[in-house]
């Protein structure tokens, strides 16, 4: 999960010893440490945004057909 440290807050890696960058990690998802830091509220769990790009129409059909289908 990819989490941030909560405003006026400062928390530490417990592995690096360093503090959680401003911009946030991507930490352990399945890790007590961390779940702990974010139920306290020392950290927010943020949700990366993926560019979806958007499905492109069907191109139309420019040529006429003048034939009628055959049975």
């Amino acid at each position: 999960m990819f989490v941030k440290t909560a405003p006026g807050r400062l928390v530490r890696c417990p592995v690096k010893g360093a503090l959680l960058p401003e911009e946030g990690a991507e930490v352990p998802d399945d890790a007590i440490f961390w779940r702990n830091r974010l139920r306290d509220g020392d950290v927010v769990k943020v949700v990366k945004k993926t560019s979806v790009a958007a499905p492109k129409s069907a191109p139309k059909n420019t040529v006429k057909d003048d034939k009628e289908p055959e049975a």
